[in-house]
């Protein structure tokens, strides 16, 4: 096959373009997925990896922790758990390996 007949495609890239269209995908994914100011027990799930029996015995009821959670949740007053997503956040990074030991 000979190249001369093969049409040539050229491809412009608006740069402005792209970096409103990046700055628009951070912002929509930090609405998403950033820490948020409150967290439900659905969100502490997804953000763990962890289901809601654990997330109970290891954290939220675990009496090593209860001080950090008094400050951090409402300890399930009015029937749903909420907590502080940037207090939170925190919690489970300073804590993570004491947390997923074997």
């Amino acid at each position: 096959m000979s190249s001369v007949n093969s049409p040539v495609i050229q491809v412009v890239i608006d740069p402005v373009f792209v970096q409103q269209l990046a700055e628009a995908e951070m912002k929509r994914l930090m609405q998403e997925y950033g820490p948020g100011t409150w967290w439900d027990f659905k969100r502490l799930e997804q953000e763990t990896c962890r289901k809601r029996d654990w997330l109970l015995s290891n954290i939220l009821l675990n009496p090593k922790y209860r001080k950090e959670m008094e400050t951090i949740g409402n300890n399930c007053d009015g029937g749903r758990w909420m907590f502080k997503g940037a207090a939170m956040q925190r919690f489970l990074d300073e804590h993570f390996h004491d947390l997923n030991q074997p």
